[in-house]
C-alpha cells in the first residue's frame, strides 16, 4: 500500500468525479475499438487495453465494463491462449470491484462464471494459476456477500448456493499438481471455513452438504501434504528451498485442517484415523508395501491431531475395565506396534520421536508401549543414528521424554544408561585437520548435552534410593573425571597451540560442560534432603567433581574455553549442591573466573552472581563482600573499553543492563552493606556515579530505568533525614487493610525482599549513611528533572512511561526518607532555581505529599510537560 498525502488523495478524487461525468465514456469506448481492432494482429496490444479496464473498473460505472459487446469479447478471449492470461486476469478484477451485496451477488450471477471455470481445460502451470486466482477472488466474494447479508435470508440462500457450485472447482484447484496454484486459494479457503463455522452455529449443526464438503475438502488437504516421491527431498543439513517451500504449504495447510477439525471433530478424526491405521497396518504385516511419503504422511497427521483433541479424553475414553482408546490413543498404539519407526528413511524416525515426544501422557496412560519407545530411542533409529540431524534432534527429544515420564522410568534406568553409555563417553570427532576455534562452534556437542542432563534425570529419580543415585552418578562421573585427570596429568593441553589447533582444551571444555548438565538433571538439594531426611550422598561425588573443575581452570585460566566451561558447570550445580558450593566460590573466582574475562563473559557471569546471591543470602554476604570489588574492577575496565561496530554496542548495553541487575539484586537480599564496607568503602563513590551516569544516558532506556531503581534502593537504605516519615501503615509496610480495619495480608521478614522492589515508595528508610543527604541533594535531586525535561526524552514513548514511573517512585522514596526537608528544599531552593512559576510549584509539592507515586506520575508528567514548555 502506497501512503499518499491528504492533500494529494483529495486531488485524485476530485480528479476521478471529474472523469466519471465524460471522460470514463470516452476512454472505454476508445479502449473497446482498439482492443477490437488489434486482438488478432497484435495481442499485446490487445493485451494491454484487457488490463487497463482491469485497472479502471474497480471505480468506474460497472455498466461502461459489464455490457454484452464487451463481455462477449472477453469470453472470446478467455478461450485464446495470446489473451487468456489478461482476460482472466480482467474478469478477476470485475467480480472483486466493491458493490452492496445485493449487487455483488446479481453481477456475479449475470456473468455465470462458473460456467466460464468449465471451460478451462488447460492443465500447464500458468493457466491453472490464473484460474486458481480467479476461484480465489469468486469464492471470496461470495462469502463477503454471505457475511454481509446480515439479516436477509435470501441472500444469504442465494450465497450459499453459488458457493457451492463454485465449491467443485476450490477442490480441483487445491489439489493441483502446481504447488503455486493451491497458494493463490488462501484467503478463500480461510473465508470459507470461517463461514462454514458461523454456520454451523446459526443451523445448530452439521449438514449432509456440509459434511460432503469438509469430506472433499479434507481429503484433498490431506493429499497435498503428502510428500512426492518423485521429487528429490532432501532433510537435516541437506534441506534447501523446496524443503521449505513444503514446509511453508504444510503450515498453511494446517490452519484449514484445524478449522475442520474445529467444525467436525468426528467426522476429521475418521478420515485421519482411517489414513493413519491403514498405513500403518500395511506396513506391520508388510513393510516393502508403504512408500516414505505415506509412512511420513501417517506420522505427521498423527502429529497435527495434538491440538484439535486436547483435553481429557484426548488418549481414551471411559476408565478402569470400561476405558477403550480414543481415536488418537489407536493411532499412537499403531504407530509403536507396527515399528514403523524401522522405516529405513531418514524422514520416518525423526517424526516418531516427534510425537512420542508431543504425547508422553499416552504413555503414562498405556506403559506397556514404554519398552519399544524406549528401545528405539538408545538404538540406531534414536541417540545412534548415524545421520547427524536425526541424532542431535534425539539428544533433545529423549531429554523432554524422560522429563515428562520420571515416575515410569525407574525400572529402565540401568538398562538405558547401559545403552548409551558409549554416548556419555566425550570424544572429538577425528577431523582432517586440527580443531581450531572457528570449528569449535560447528561441532554438535551443544545438541549432545541435552544427553547429559537426561541422564542426570534417570539418575535423580525419587524412586530410586540416594544410595543407588549417588552409585550410578559415580559411574557415569567416573569416565569423565578420568579423561579430565588423563589430559592434566600428562599435561596433554601444552600440545594445543591456539587458535589453530586446541583439542585438548576443547575436550576439557566438553567434558567440564557435560559434567555441569548431568548436574543440572539433578533436584534441589534442599528438596531431595528434606525427602532423604539428610544430605543425599551424590553431593559428595558433585563436590569431587567441582574440585577437579577448580584444577582446570586454575591451570587454564587464560583459555576463554576453559573459562566458559567453569562458569556454565558452576552455575548449574548451585542448585544439586546448595549451601555446600560456597565453599568452591571463592577458591573458583580466585582460580580465575574473572581473570581476563571479556565483556561477553562478565554478561554471562552475572547471572550467576545474582542467582547465589538470592538463593544462599544472607550466608553468602562474607564471600560477596571479598567478589564484589575484583568484579567491579572488571565492569568498569570493560565499560571503558572503545566501542566498535554495532555488535561492541549492543555488548556494553547488555554489560549495562547486567551491572544494574547485580547492584539491584544486592539491596533485594538485604546486603547493601558490603558496598559500604570497610573492603570496599574506597569504591562506593564510583557505584554511585556509575549509576548516575547510567540514569543520564537517555540513549538506553531499560538500563535508565534499572538506575533509578537502584538510586530508590540507595535512598531507602542510606537516605534516612531527621525527619523521615514514619510508615503508612503501622501494621505492615505493604498490607493493605481490609474494610473490618484488619491487615489483608501482613508482611514477615520472608516476604519482605519479595515484595521490596514493588513497595520502595512506602517504605520507610533504614538508617543514615554520613554525607548521603549531600548526594541526595546535589547529584540524585536534580536528575530527577534534568531527564525528563531533555529535549531527548520522549513522554510518550513506552520506555519513556516505565523511566517516568520510576521517577515519580524515587520522588516519593525522597520524601519518605527526607519528609518536610525535601519538600522545603524543592520548593525554596532547586525549584526556584530552574525558574518555575511558584504557583505551579506549589501545587506539584501539594501533589506529592498526598498522592501514591501512581498518581504522581501523572501529575509530574503534566508539571515537566508544563515547565518545559515555560523553558523554551
Amino acid at each position: 500500500m502506497i501512503f499518499r498525502p491528504a492533500s494529494e488523495t483529495h486531488r485524485n478524487t476530485r480528479l476521478k468525479d471529474a472523469m466519471r461525468e465524460t471522460a470514463n465514456q470516452q476512454l472505454t469506448s476508445a479502449w473497446g475499438e482498439i482492443l477490437m481492432g488489434s486482438y488478432q494482429s497484435n495481442p499485446e496490444i490487445a493485451s494491454a487495453c484487457l488490463r487497463l479496464y482491469g485497472r479502471y473498473v474497480s471505480w468506474i460505472d460497472i455498466n461502461l465494463v459489464v455490457n454484452e459487446n464487451f463481455m462477449s469479447a472477453l469470453y472470446q478471449f478467455l478461450g485464446t491462449a495470446p489473451l487468456q492470461a489478461a482476460a482472466c486476469d480482467c474478469l478477476c478484477e470485475i467480480v472483486a470491484k466493491g458493490m452492496l451485496p445485493a449487487d455483488k451477488l446479481n453481477l456475479i450471477q449475470a456473468l455465470n462464471v462458473t460456467s466460464v471455470l468449465n471451460s478451462f481445460n488447460g492443465d500447464d502451470e500458468e493457466t491453472t494459476e490464473r484460474v486458481a486466482k480467479l476461484v480465489n477472488v469468486l469464492g471470496l466474494e461470495l462469502c463477503r456477500c454471505w457475511d454481509d447479508s446480515g439479516s436477509a435470508p435470501s441472500m444469504r440462500k442465494t450465497s450459499h448456493d453459488l458457493l457451492q457450485l463454485v465449491f467443485p472447482f476450490l477442490v480441483r484447484y487445491l489439489g493441483s499438481e502446481h504447488g503455486e496454484t493451491s497458494n493463490h486459494l488462501g484467503p478463500y479457503l480461510s473465508a470459507f471455513t470461517s463461514l462454514m463455522k458461523a454456520k454451523v452455529k446459526q443451523d445448530q449443526g452439521v449438514s449432509d452438504a456440509m459434511k460432503e464438503n469438509l469430506l472433499a475438502l479434507l481429503r484433498t488437504i490431506i493429499f497435498k501434504m503428502k510428500y512426492d516421491e518423485e521429487e528429490d527431498f532432501s532433510f537435516g543439513e541437506e534441506a534447501g528451498g523446496a524443503e521449505g517451500e513444503f514446509s511453508e504449504l504444510r503450515q498453511n495447510l494446517k490452519k484449514i485442517f484445524d478449522a475442520i477439525g474445529s467444525i467436525d471433530l468426528p467426522l476429521c478424526l475418521s478420515v485421519v484415523t482411517s489414513v493413519v491405521g491403514t498405513t500403518f497396518d500395511k506396513y506391520g504385516s508388510n513393510p516393502s508395501s508403504v512408500s516414505w511419503p505415506d509412512a511420513e504422511l501417517a506420522l505427521h497427521l498423527v502429529y497435527l491431531c495434538g491440538e484439535s483433541t486436547q483435553g481429557p479424553s484426548q488418549f481414551s475414553i471411559g476408565q478402569g475395565a470400561a476405558m477403550t482408546l480414543a481415536p488418537l490413543g489407536e493411532m499412537l498404539a499403531k504407530m509403536v506396534t507396527s515399528n514403523i519407526s524401522q522405516y529405513p528413511h531418514v524422514a520416518i524416525p525423526y517424526g516418531f520421536f516427534e510425537n512420542v515426544t508431543r504425547y508422553p501422557a499416552f504413555l503414562e496412560l498405556c506403559p506397556q508401549y514404554l519398552p519399544s519407545v524406549l528401545e528405539a530411542f538408545v538404538d540406531q533409529r534414536g541417540l545412534h543414528n548415524p545421520v547427524n540431524h536425526i541424532r542431535t534432534r534425539a539428544y533433545y527429544l529423549f531429554r523432554g521424554l524422560v522429563h515428562s515420564l520420571k515416575s515410569n522410568l525407574s525400572p529402565f534406568v540401568e538398562t538405558v544408561l547401559n545403552a548409551i553409555q558409549d554416548l556419555l563417553v566425550v570424544s572429538l570427532p577425528a577431523p582432517a585437520k586440527p580443531v581450531s576455534e572457528d570449528d569449535y562452534t560447528n561441532l554438535p556437542f551443544d545438541s549432545q548435552l541435552y544427553l547429559y542432563e537426561a541422564v542426570g534425570m534417570l539418575i535423580s529419580l525419587e524412586t530410586l534410593t540416594v544410595e543407588k543415585q549417588a552409585e550410578l552418578l559415580t559411574a557415569v562421573l567416573a569416565p569423565l573425571m578420568m579423561q579430565i585427570e588423563e589430559i592434566m596429568q600428562n599435561e596433554l593441553y601444552k600440545r594445543d597451540v591456539a587458535p589453530d589447533n586446541i583439542v585438548f582444551t576443547l575436550q576439557l571444555n566438553h567434558l567440564i560442560r557435560a559434567i555441569g548438565n548431568i548436574s543440572k538433571g539433578f533436584p534441589d538439594v534442599d528438596h531431595a534432603a528434606k525427602a532423604a531426611q539428610g544430605v543425599p550422598p551424590w553431593v559428595s561425588v558433585f563436590q569431587q567433581a567441582l574440585s577437579a573443575i577448580a584444577t582446570v581452570l586454575e591451570r587454564l585460566h587464560e583459555s576463554e574455553l576453559i573459562r566458559n566451561a567453569a562458569r556454565f558447570a558452576f552455575q548449574r550445580m548451585v542448585g544439586c549442591m546448595g549451601h555446600d558450593i560456597l565453599n568452591h566460590v571463592g577458591p573458583l573466582v580466585t582460580a580465575g573466573l574473572l581473570t581476563n574475562s571479556t565483556r561477553s563473559e562478565l554478561i554471562d557471569f552475572f547471572p550467576f552472581i545474582i542467582l547465589i546471591t538470592h538463593k544462599f543470602k544472607p550466608a553468602i554476604t562474607p564471600i560477596m563482600n571479598e567478589l564484589i570489588g575484583p568484579l567491579l574492577e572488571r565492569v568498569y575496565s570493560s565499560l571503558n573499553q572503545p566501542v566498535e561496530g554495532t555488535d561492541d554496542a549492543l555488548s556494553l548495553q547488555e554489560l549495562r543492563r547486567g551491572y544494574l541487575n547485580v547492584l539491584a539484586q544486592i539491596f533485594n537480599s538485604d546486603m547493601e552493606s558490603i558496598l559500604v564496607s570497610e573492603v570496599n568503602m574506597g569504591r562506593f563513590t564510583t557505584v554511585l556515579q556509575s549509576v548516575l551516569h547510567f540514569v543520564k544516558d537517555g540513549s538506553d532506556p531499560t538500563s535508565q530505568k534499572i538506575a533509578f531503581n537502584v538510586l530508590s534502593k540507595c535512598v531507602v537504605s542510606w537516605g534516612a533525614g531527621p525527619k523521615a516519615l514514619p510508615p503508612k501503615d503501622p501494621i505492615s509496610v505493604n498490607g493493605k487493610m481490609n474494610k473490618s480495619g484488619s491487615a489483608s495480608s501482613i508482611t514477615t521478614p520472608s516476604t519482605f525482599n519479595a515484595n521490596k522492589a514493588k513497595s520502595l515508595s512506602t517504605m520507610a528508610p533504614k538508617t543514615s549513611l554520613p554525607g548521603f543527604d549531600r548526594f541526595i541533594y546535589e547529584s540524585i535531586l536534580p536528575v530527577l528533572f534534568e531527564v525528563p525535561l531533555a529535549s531527548s526524552f520522549d513522554p510518550k514513548d513506552g520506555m519513556s512511561y516505565l523511566v517516568m514511573t520510576e521517577i515519580s517512585s524515587l520522588h516519593k522514596t525522597l520524601y519518605n526518607a527526607q519528609g518536610p526537608d525535601y519538600i522545603e528544599y524543592l520548593g525554596n531552593s532547586y525549584l526556584p532555581s530552574i525558574r518555575c512559576r511558584p504557583e505551579s510549584a506549589q501545587l506539584f509539592l501539594n501533589k506529592l505529599q498526598q498522592l501514591d507515586s501512581k498518581g504522581l506520575r501523572v501529575v509530574l508528567a503534566e508539571f515537566l510537560s508544563e515547565l518545559k514548555r515555560e523553558l523554551r
